[in-house]
């Protein structure tokens, strides 16, 4: 196929017809003079110039279009999200997908701009985003990757091809207007662009009344999108030239093959990666619908027209009136503060009347009513009373009530009483969190063209991962790199990652409850606690850190000295063991010789009781012969007494 050709001069004259058609657009609908009027009101620049006639009118700001926005704000950004992505066939690994877009939505500081976002949601009615591919952005490892990045666009700085519409990815074109320095335009302009067609000019709209600084050199840039063949190209020009002609957005196959080399050192080159820098059609793709990356949102829808709705349009009458009936009251006391009185002709004679207390005048009118003080009106509640009605009423109607700024609760009610209360009060306002939440969506479908088409290289980064040892969530390294999602396309949800936190109150209400009972520690107690609540949360965490650490180092020097004590211990075991092992011989002996002792004591006893029944049985025996003796020499005497024997002989 052949080249798209563009007459640059007719391409300019269409690019800055189109933006011009869009300013026109925005000041019929009166965005272009009531979105600075609602910015004045946001800031508290309340009263019209002073006239001849209320000059000396006081002009009071109780500012609660602030406090009312502020609310808004913080209902919306209540619930913190993040962004989950879906693989459609199942087969990638999606949780890489979804911890890679986490982080790089923490290099983009996302949450930041979510918040100026909602801002400008709440005061000017709509906020865009704008995604891009920054080409000397720095990597983890030094080296220049690039990287992608997002700015906020201001609602009377975008313009629409159809504003009707309010899908921006079904718009014709979109152009971003900015005002930049002619110097830095030249530096990146073509190179067959003549530097002298960039020029500085003035600004053809100053809604804001900005004011520039002199010698300056601005220039107005205009960059628009447009598609073609579902592919989008961008295009830059300023008021007389195109100093970039369009270029595909995101890089071809061949582009990125080159990029890819260079990165790897394989050719020269510099070390970042660059889109197609021209406008052509491309055989070697495949027909897809790239996005712009543009992403639109409003806070209240206005009928048929992308730009939204403003919170403080329907504020500014009460608002007025508010500090009109408070400057009316405090007028009537600055009226009413020094008494005034009347003095006939030549009464005072040169005195001045003062309101220095004590102060003696003289009549010298000789009347004796030459000088004598006006009756004074007593000062008038009912305006202030109808500011009162007016703020209640203001609130109630806008959803700010002190309900849900947490400004009426009851004491003694509970944590979760009071959650529960904010909880319903936010009910009105869940349907604008909901809208934001499908903005957030359509980032995530944004982001993740960036990933698949621009991070074709290895991407270290770090993510929050469950440490199944302690529990904890902590700091893990990943790589990132598109070729593993080649032709796989993502869904992405939004998912709340906790609860409401428009009020900390429940939530310190339940880590109470869990400390009391014991379910976790002071340190998890500190490190849940919310930031919110507590001023020097990061001071306290690091006392208990050096708390813990002086416990761990006093409980590791009583591990050496036990283990010390343990060696010693283990050593005179170890003597004791040797000493019963060389005495193990000799008990053995000594049982050994004990055993035969006793076999040699029972061996003599045996022949102790032998022997003692021997002499037993002798000694029976001599006393029997003993007996026998007796009994015959009995008999003898007896023979001898009868004279029937001889006499018994003297020995025997």
């Amino acid at each position: 196929m052949q080249k798209a050709e563009f007459k640059t001069q007719d391409e300019v004259t269409e690019i800055w017809k189109a933006y011009q058609d869009g300013l026109s657009y925005q000041g019929k609908i009166g965005i272009r003079d009531d979105i600075p009027r609602y910015v004045d009101f946001f800031e508290g620049r309340q009263w019209p110039a002073p006239t001849e006639a209320t000059k000396n009118l006081p002009r009071p700001v109780v500012n609660i279009v602030r406090m009312i926005c502020r609310n808004k704000k913080a209902a919306l950004l209540s619930v913190p999200v993040r962004l989950v992505y879906k693989a459609d066939n199942g087969s990638a690994d999606a949780k890489l997908f979804t911890d890679f877009a986490e982080y790089i939505q923490g290099e983009l500081k996302q949450k930041q701009l979510d918040k100026e976002a909602v801002a400008d949601g709440v005061v000017k009615g709509s906020y865009f985003y704008h995604y891009y591919w920054d080409n000397e952005a720095v990597g983890l490892d030094g080296q220049i990757d690039g990287a992608v990045r997002c700015e906020l666009i201001d609602p009377l700085n975008i313009f629409f091809a159809n504003p009707r519409e309010l899908d921006e990815q079904k718009q014709q074109w979109i152009i971003i207007s900015s005002r930049e320095s002619v110097d830095a335009v030249r530096a990146k302009a073509d190179k067959d662009v003549n530097l002298e067609d960039i020029s500085p000019d003035e600004a053809d709209s100053n809604p804001y009344k900005e004011q520039e600084q002199d010698g300056s050199k601005l220039c107005t840039v205009l960059t628009r999108y447009f598609r073609r063949d579902g592919r989008v190209y961008c295009e830059q020009a300023t008021k007389k030239v195109v100093f970039k002609k369009a270029w595909a957005i995101i890089p071809s196959k061949e582009k990125r093959q080159e990029e890819l080399a260079k990165l790897n050192g394989e050719i020269d080159g510099p070390n970042n990666a660059l889109p197609d820098n021209e406008y052509k059609d491309d055989t070697t793709r495949a027909r897809v619908h790239e996005l712009y990356p543009v992403v639109a949102g409003y806070y209240e829808k206005r009928e048929k027209c992308i730009y939204g709705l403003s919170e403080v349009e329907g504020l500014i009458p009460n608002q007025k009136a508010i500090n009109f009936h408070i400057a009316m009251s405090l007028l009537n006391a600055q009226e009413m503060a020094w008494g005034k009185y009347i003095a006939m002709p030549n009464a005072l004679k040169g005195q001045k009347i003062s309101n220095v207390p004590g102060q003696v005048l003289i009549d010298h009118s000789g009347t004796g009513n030459g000088i004598k003080k006006m009756s004074e009106q007593s000062l008038h509640s009912l305006p202030l009373e109808i500011v009162n009605v007016l703020t209640e009423l203001t609130r109630n109607m806008s959803g700010a009530t002190e309900v849900m700024s947490g400004e009426a609760l009851k004491s003694g009610m509970s944590g979760a009483a009071i959650a529960q209360l904010q909880s319903q009060a936010q009910k009105p306002i869940e349907d604008l969190r909901d809208t934001f939440w499908l903005v957030k969506a359509k980032q995530g479908m944004v982001l993740a063209q960036f990933f698949k088409h621009f991070y074709y290289f290895d991407k270290s980064f770090t993510y929050k991962a469950l440490n199944e040892e302690t529990r904890k969530q902590e700091d893990q390294t990943g790589v990132f790199n598109s070729s593993m999602f080649e032709g796989i396309n993502f869904s992405v949800t939004v998912e709340a990652t906790q609860g409401t936190r428009s009020s900390v109150v429940s939530d310190v209400a339940m880590l109470d409850a869990l400390l009391s009972k014991g379910a976790i520690d002071v340190k998890t107690y500190i490190e849940m606690y919310p930031e919110s609540a507590i001023g020097n949360k990061s001071e306290m965490m690091r006392l208990i850190e050096v708390r813990e650490q002086a416990e761990i180092n006093a409980m590791r020097l009583k591990v050496e000295q036990y283990e010390s004590q343990l060696a010693q211990s283990l050593k005179v075991i170890e003597q004791q063991r040797k000493i019963v092992d060389n005495i193990v011989p000799t008990i053995q002996e000594c049982n050994r010789l004990k055993a035969e002792f006793a076999a040699l004591q029972k061996e003599y006893t045996n022949k102790i009781n032998l022997q003692n029944h021997e002499i037993k049985a002798l000694g029976n025996a001599y006393r029997r012969a003993e007996q026998d003796a007796g009994d015959f020499a009995e008999e003898i005497l007896k023979r001898q007494n009868d004279g029937q024997a001889d006499p018994v002989p003297t020995k025997v």
